[in-house]
């Protein structure tokens, strides 16, 4: 049985009332850091490859840091990312609002 691939460990949806993009994924599964970018490929239509790296932003170690510790605690992350507002959750929720859509641009 082979591995399962990563665009299986994380599930993208579309709030198109709050304009945002809403992926999930398993901490257990995927690290975060690598959720957001695969989430951020999905939503540009694009491949991880063709991405600017994470850690030219944001520290990928940080977002890691998220998913450990105590699990009731939703601790949360936001940072810029290629023209994306992205918010990191704890409990396995990433948002991504295309900058455009954010008031005053």
């Amino acid at each position: 049985m082979s591995d399962p691939s990563s665009d299986d460990l994380v599930s993208i949806s579309y709030d198109s009332d709050a304009k945002t993009y809403l992926a999930r994924f398993d901490p257990d599964a995927i690290t975060p850091s690598m959720a957001v970018v695969e989430a951020v490929a999905t939503v540009r239509d694009t491949t991880t490859t063709d991405l600017d790296p994470l850690a030219d932003t944001v520290d990928p170690m940080a977002i890691d840091r998220l998913s450990s510790g105590d699990e009731t605690d939703d601790r949360v992350l936001e940072f810029r990312y290629l023209e994306h507002v992205v918010t990191v959750r704890s409990r396995g929720v990433i948002e991504i609002l295309p900058l455009s859509d954010v008031g005053g641009g």
